[in-house]
């Protein structure tokens, strides 16, 4: 039972692996369009714009004729008196008699067609303008999610970053326990040494798993922004040096016409605009034609087989519905609206100078950040030089470990400049993106 146990222990990892998809290699755009595909409120947000070209369909059918059938059986189970004046059908003197068939049955069809109604056709192109400002909306949300994906695979090279130079540290501080081991064994350098060495690579290795940790979490949260299995792994083919190399160059043609929070409130001005129609067209009148045809069966019996006794009724005609005070009800609805139109006038304006000075300023910012990062890289490289060098010299015997840490505190303010430098390069070049409206 033990060696049966003990064999499913050694075949479950391996049957699990086997099931496991391959890792997958992915840019940063490849993560966007995964993101755009697969997430759960992108297709919500979807049945948005299906409810919004509903409601277009269900505008468009205001015109289409209302035809209704209707159906009466009335049973009159004694028909009320009727006063007869003398000399009617030879009487000589006024009586009161009952007339009628008991059973008056009618069936018919009733046709309504709007013939004039300006509201209707307004109506319309208001549905339609809901559904293109409800497609500008998806596609600022799309917008938004792409920053959010953009963000995500950048703190995971970031966190990698961090990583990376950490290991480096503990490996430095790894080597500096053994050239200090040998000194210490050839009785060339106090144990004391010898423990303060073990002990800063204890606290190097210890930064190491809290890279590590934070390098997972930032990992696992881009695979949840773009809808990706827990369980699959993914490689990010993508580097903070080859992103955006030269971008702040770029001079986008319409930037500021072409983005969403523009488009937005032109769509909403266009919007504005036709309602004010609309409850203008409210005061004018609506002309209809109306139609009517029945049959109707009148007898004491309900045997609505024998024909002579059903006799048709039809008539045509139009109506007019004119508003008498529809102008004084709607005045405090159009002058709602005016001031609306006048308030979106000067929010385009101002969101066309934000946008006009996001663009300038993010593109400044990355030029900046750009130089920042190549400087923050150079002094990096030159602290390795540096700590290589001193570690060679302290092989020698030529420094104390003391003056080798000083060093080491240089070194690590040099990669923790280069961390910061590459960070605040990669939220630049976020916002530039998001500002010329490319990402």
């Amino acid at each position: 039972m033990k060696i049966l146990i003990n064999i499913l222990l050694v075949c479950i990892p391996i049957i699990g692996f086997s099931q496991s998809a391959p890792p997958l290699s992915i840019s940063l755009q490849d993560a966007i369009r995964i993101g755009i595909e697969s997430r759960n409120d992108i297709n919500a947000k979807t049945f948005d714009e299906y409810l919004a070209a509903n409601e277009v369909k269900s505008a468009q059918k205001k015109w289409i004729p209302n035809i209704e059938a209707e159906g009466n059986i009335q049973y009159n189970i004694k028909n009320v008196p009727t006063y007869i004046p003398e000399g009617f059908a030879g009487l000589t003197e006024p009586q009161i008699l009952s007339f009628g068939a008991k059973n008056q049955s009618i069936f018919g069809l009733s046709l309504d067609q709007v013939i004039y109604k300006p509201q209707i056709g307004t109506g319309v192109k208001v549905a339609k303008t809901n559904l293109e400002l409800q497609k500008e909306k998806n596609r600022g949300f799309q917008t938004e999610l792409r920053n959010s994906i953009a963000g995500a695979y950048f703190n995971v090279l970031l966190k990698k970053l961090q990583y990376k130079i950490a290991q480096e540290e503990e490996n430095r501080f790894k080597e500096y326990e053994v050239l200090i081991k040998g000194k210490y064994e050839h009785g060339s350098i106090i144990k004391n040494k010898y423990l303060q060495a073990q002990l800063d690579t204890k606290n190097a290795k210890t930064q190491v798993n809290l890279a590590l940790q934070d390098y997972l979490l930032a990992y696992d949260y881009l695979k949840y922004q773009i809808n990706f299995p827990k369980g699959d792994s993914l490689i990010l083919t993508d580097s903070t040096e080859n992103l955006w190399a030269d971008n702040e160059s770029i001079d986008v043609p319409d930037a500021i016409e072409n983005r969403t929070e523009m488009k937005q409130l032109e769509i909403n001005q266009t919007l504005n605009n036709l309602q004010l129609i609309k409850v203008r067209q409210a005061a004018l009148p609506t002309v209809s034609l109306q139609g009517y045809y029945a049959q109707m069966y009148q007898n004491n019996n309900f045997n609505y087989g024998e024909g002579k006794w059903w006799a048709p009724h039809s008539y045509i005609g139009l109506n007019i519905h004119i508003p008498i005070s529809e102008n004084f009800i709607n005045s405090s609805n159009i002058q709602h609206l005016q001031l609306q139109q006048k308030q979106l006038n000067f929010a385009l304006a101002h969101e066309q100078s934000t946008i006009e000075y996001q663009i300038n300023k993010t593109r400044t910012e990355l030029k900046n950040a750009k130089t920042n990062r190549a400087i923050a890289f150079d002094n990096y490289t030159l602290s390795q030089t540096i700590y290589k060098n001193q570690e060679d010299q302290f092989a020698l015997g030529e420094f104390e470990y003391s003056s080798l840490l000083d060093t080491e505190k240089s070194v690590y303010q040099a990669e923790q400049n280069y961390i910061v430098a590459t960070y605040n390069f990669l939220v630049a070049a976020l916002a530039y993106e998001k500002a010329i409206g490319k990402l």
